[in-house]
């Protein structure tokens, strides 16, 4: 009999790695190749049932077994058995479980195994691949998938470039206290990026807590790091063209470029890329809260006079 502590720990890690798998590939597009599908159907400590006239953008069950008849975008299953029944689904993802595709059954994504294995008969097929654990280095994904890669480049140094049009002083601030606040940006990261997601794993688990889970696991980290990826390549940038620009637009599109093109490198480019996206998020956390001390101590003294 395993240890309580060891069973909570496996099923928090597990759920974090099906969250990465989720953010690996946009849940839109996955929907759309799927068909016509829409909501978001979560069972916790459950079995879920899709007949064939459903569908759902996302299912996902964990410790319980889903069987899939319809159409979903992605079918999650953590600590159980997803059965897919002439079923057609975008993207499958399996921890501590097990994946059992029958009848004409079509998978047009990847099927995703941690720690899970994979049963497949009759003509039920797999369009993409079955990657075990989380998946190829980044380096190979954008071989693979040239035109996508392309799309979430062109959209990271699009929201790079309204950033700065929209909010040129605080990305600046956060962009220098990348570098010139190192400990407090490094401190603010892991906070955001460590601590934070590791209580929102233990609130998967919970039923009051799952949703707030998903929202920070699925939506809040993301833009976090998409802030941080803007904050590291504007200072990138800056530093390269030597400017400090009031509207500094060809230093985020440079340092994007740039650090787009480390992410190619393999293996060290999946280390220093996320680094720079969670330091400059914990850059930007931190120039917030100096801003906001700043504006309290002139409240403060203004009312005193």
């Amino acid at each position: 009999m395993r240890p309580l502590g060891e069973g909570r720990l496996r099923r928090g890690l597990g759920a974090l790695a099906v969250a990465v798998a989720l953010l690996a590939v946009p849940a839109v597009a996955l929907a759309q190749a799927a068909g016509n599908v829409s909501g978001f159907l979560v069972r916790v400590q459950g079995d879920l049932y899709l007949d064939p006239s459903e569908s759902a953008d996302l299912v996902m069950v964990v410790s319980g077994d889903a069987e899939v008849h319809g159409r979903a975008g992605a079918v999650v299953v953590v600590g159980g058995t997803a059965r897919l029944v002439d079923a057609r689904v975008g993207r499958l993802v399996v921890v501590r479980g097990v994946a059992e595709l029958d009848g004409t059954t079509r998978v047009i994504g990847d099927v995703w195994l941690l720690s899970a294995r994979v049963v497949q008969s009759g003509p039920a097929t797999i369009g993409g691949s079955v990657q075990q654990g989380l998946g190829s280095p980044g380096w190979r994904w954008v071989t693979g998938e040239a035109v996508l890669a392309l799309g979430v480049l062109g959209l990271m140094l699009m929201v790079g470039w309204v950033a700065v049009a929209v909010a040129a002083g605080p990305m600046r601030r956060a962009a220098h206290a990348l570098t010139g606040d190192l400990p407090g940006s490094l401190g603010a990261a892991l906070v955001l990026f460590v601590v934070a997601p590791a209580v929102a794993v233990l609130l998967f688990f919970t039923v009051l807590g799952l949703p707030l889970s998903l929202t920070y696991l699925v939506v809040l980290l993301p833009l976090f790091a998409l802030a941080g990826f803007t904050v590291s390549a504007l200072r990138l940038g800056g530093w390269i063209l030597r400017s400090d620009s009031g509207r500094p637009y060809w230093s985020v599109l440079l340092g994007g470029v740039v650090l787009a093109g480390v992410g190619l490198v393999p293996f060290l480019g999946q280390i220093l890329v996320p680094a720079a996206c969670a330091l400059g998020a914990g850059a930007l956390i931190r120039a917030a809260g100096e801003a906001d001390a700043g504006e309290a101590g002139v409240g403060s003294g203004t009312g005193g006079d």
